[in-house]
């Protein structure tokens, strides 16, 4: 078989993209919430996202959405979304009550303004 090898000569202080920023690595665990949603098949997952932001900003720090599901347990007109939430604190572990605290309003404001359910 051919062997092939190449040579790369790099700076010694490469430059960074403008506007690169570092941030220390974090003191305390992050909590994870996923919330699976049923959500009517007129509303995109931008906009859950943006609901969820909206009502979770003190202690959020991420929001991703992973799975989509079609199909048994899901009603016609809708899709199953399922939502990764990260909590964090600077100064200390979050408890699991805190985290609820925080959640719970968001699943409010969501049934509430969007028509999106909780699923299971």
């Amino acid at each position: 078989d051919p062997v092939w090898g190449v040579e790369m000569r790099l700076p010694d202080h490469p430059a960074l993209p403008e506007g690169t920023r570092f941030r220390g690595l974090p003191a305390f665990p992050a909590v994870e919430r996923d919330l699976a949603l049923i959500v009517p098949d007129r509303i995109s997952a931008a906009e859950v996202e943006r609901a969820i932001r909206s009502r979770a900003v003190e202690l959020l720090t991420e929001v991703g959405v992973f799975d989509l599901y079609r199909g048994k347990g899901v009603p016609d007109g809708h899709r199953s979304l399922a939502f990764r939430l990260r909590f964090s604190s600077p100064d200390r572990t979050l408890t699991d009550a805190e985290v609820d605290r925080a959640t719970a309003p968001v699943v409010s404001h969501l049934k509430e303004a969007l028509g999106v359910e909780r699923r299971g």
